[in-house]
């Protein structure tokens, strides 16, 4: 029983980290639109700069996001599996 516990503690944990990690990830996500946003009001002749360099980084939130995503699933279905 109390080997259960732990187990299902660790996991809990690692759920909580990775439910963090992907607040941060979102959080840089949309404060980096906010920023894309801001820079085309401020300096409208950098637009094209400013749209890769939004591209660039959506596309590597959407994968750390994705991959995080996985992970929170993987850890549910450990800790549904433990019962």
């Amino acid at each position: 029983m109390v080997k259960y516990l732990i187990e299902k503690n660790v996991l809990d944990l690692s759920y909580k980290r990775n439910l963090q990690l992907l607040n941060a990830i979102l959080i840089i996500g949309v404060g980096s639109f906010i920023t894309f946003l801001a820079g085309v009001f401020l300096n409208p002749e950098k637009i094209s700069s400013y749209s890769i360099l939004l591209i660039i980084i959506g596309i590597i939130t959407f994968i750390f996001y994705k991959r995080i995503d996985n992970t929170l699933k993987d850890i549910s279905n450990k800790i549904r599996s433990l019962k």
